[in-house]
């Protein structure tokens, strides 16, 4: 099975250039995908899953992906995506113990992407995903998160994210807080405090040694 998955990583086509290798890949990832698939609908969250896939779909924009059916879309994105398998695991980690443990092996999740939160809804679309961890309180329906993101805990508890947040690489958003709806978190912020529905966030620009010297000493002056 290892053998088989590292065959469809390196068979999956570029989101901007589709060739014949897709309908090489969907028809050996239908085969592959199916223990998966199933656990899936024993799990109870097949409807999370399919919402899931369509986010993906929607996110990676090819149109080979979308013009699959639901399961052959599932099993494509499951084979080409180590990021996507672990949040499957995350949706089925009520299974016994013993067939997630398996599953876990035969469908590696990407292993430094932590996924830890109390609760998430569906359609959560994870871009790359390398070195993020998520352990926030709750994560709302439709949201992005990004690769080195930091979601979660100070010694006071970890936020609420609310739906349709978008948080960018980098960013790190920690503590008891509250995100509200549609917000977006761009790359690198750092964000200690409740943000309002719709807001965007961003980080300081970087600036060249000289412009912080002579900001800082402008900050330090006092005023005429």
């Amino acid at each position: 099975m290892p053998l088989i998955d590292e065959t469809l990583t390196a068979l999956a086509p570029t989101v901007d250039r589709v060739t014949d290798k897709t309908s090489l890949l969907t028809s050996a990832a239908a085969v592959w995908a199916y223990p998966l698939w199933k656990a899936v609908h024993r799990a109870g969250v097949a409807d999370d899953i399919a919402a899931d896939v369509a986010k993906w779909a929607e996110c990676l924009e090819v149109e080979a992906i979308s013009a699959l059916d639901p399961y052959r879309r599932f099993a494509y994105i499951a084979g080409a995506l180590p990021e996507f398998r672990t949040l499957v695991h995350y949706r089925i980690r009520h299974i016994g113990m013993v067939q997630r443990l398996v599953l876990k092996k035969l469908y590696p999740g990407l292993s430094t992407l932590t996924l830890e939160a109390g609760s998430i809804g569906p359609g959560l679309f994870i871009q790359h995903g390398l070195g993020s961890i998520i352990t926030a309180e709750h994560i709302g329906k439709n949201c992005w998160i990004n690769q080195h993101v930091s979601l979660g805990y100070t010694a006071k508890g970890r936020p609420v994210i609310g739906d349709n947040v978008r948080v960018g690489a980098g960013a790190a958003v920690l503590g008891p807080i509250t995100i509200g709806n549609d917000v977006t978190i761009g790359a690198n912020a750092t964000i200690l405090h409740d943000v309002a529905p719709g807001t965007v966030m961003v980080s300081p620009p970087a600036m060249t040694l000289e412009h912080a010297k002579a900001t800082r000493r402008a900050q330090l002056e006092p005023p005429a």
